[in-house]
């Protein structure tokens, strides 16, 4: 499965995937949101289709996360946050960044109010439902994260090589610029 999207990513032009693993109710990854995002903006406009960003759902809620014992504090609707991310994704960037947005913004809200911003944001009815659909793709990026040892987030992943907790921007931006000038893609 990872072998043919990086073979499909290679053939597409792909040199570069960088690799979030993400708890939208962690505030340390709304942070690093905060501090990466011009750069991985720079490189979208700058090398369209060669630089790749994937965010991947490490959520720290025992609910659909089997890799943790417990919920963390703060963490009730990491999974409900997950797939109202990724039900707004389908519905276009527009809907994904907004969704991204309010879920930063309002972190260790109640399942009841995410899934009641998640309705009101996204015009879904029935989000049990939506959240059904997109359970098996979180957790297949959970699988991914215990085959990598996730056991903090955000970790983040340049061509397959972990980069330290809490890295400054302008060494990712040096980070990326490396692998430009000559590696080939990995995901972990």
């Amino acid at each position: 499965d990872v072998e043919l999207a990086l073979e499909r990513m290679r053939a597409e032009g792909v040199r570069v995937v960088i690799v979030k693993f993400n708890d939208f109710e962690c505030p340390a990854c709304r942070q690093s949101e905060i501090y990466y995002k011009p750069i991985l903006e720079k490189f979208a406009a700058s090398h369209p289709g060669v630089v790749t960003y994937v965010v991947k759902d490490w959520p720290w809620n025992s609910m659909c996360n089997y890799n943790t014992m417990s919920t963390i504090r703060g963490h009730e609707a990491a999974c409900d946050a997950a797939a109202a991310v990724r039900i707004a994704k389908d519905q276009g960037k527009d809907k994904y960044d907004e969704m991204v947005e309010w879920v930063y913004a309002n972190q260790a809200v109640s399942q009841a109010d995410l899934r009641a911003a998640a309705q009101r944001i996204l015009g879904i009815t029935d989000f049990e439902r939506e959240y059904a659909l997109k359970l098996p793709e979180i957790r297949k990026d959970i699988a991914d994260g215990g085959a990598v040892g996730i056991n903090s987030t955000p970790t983040y992943f340049i061509n397959g090589v972990r980069l330290p907790s809490g890295m400054r921007p302008e060494y990712v931006e040096m980070a990326i610029n490396l692998e430009l000038q000559g590696s080939k893609p990995t995901v972990p």
